[in-house]
């Protein structure tokens, strides 16, 4: 068992968006997406679901045609092979569940 706090993981870059592997295993894989005001995470598509989680900020979760807007708390999910990305108003902090993990 692992815990894990997402506070103390935050890290961000001027440069560019950070992305932290926070968990991997057989079934399943969690990464921590920390970005700057208006750094973006471009859409692109993978063969897993992927469930976004806003711990942190304020911005948007692009599931294909859609735009949704993210806060603390929000729940995003991303079917399989659907375009996904992010972007940043303000400094955001996101989890990404990523299921059934990528091979």
């Amino acid at each position: 068992m692992q815990a894990q706090q997402v506070a103390r993981l935050r890290e961000f870059d001027s440069k560019r968006f950070v992305s932290k592997l926070i968990f991997d295993s057989e079934k399943m894989r969690v990464v921590l997406f920390c970005l700057k005001a208006g750094q973006e995470v471009s859409p692109h598509s993978a063969p897993s679901e992927v469930l976004f989680h806003c711990i942190e900020g304020q911005g948007e979760a692009i599931v294909g045609d859609e735009k949704v807007d993210l806060a603390p708390g929000s729940l995003v999910d991303c079917p399989p092979q659907m375009p996904h990305g992010l972007v940043a108003e303000t400094d955001l902090v996101v989890v990404a569940v990523i299921a059934p993990r990528p091979g």
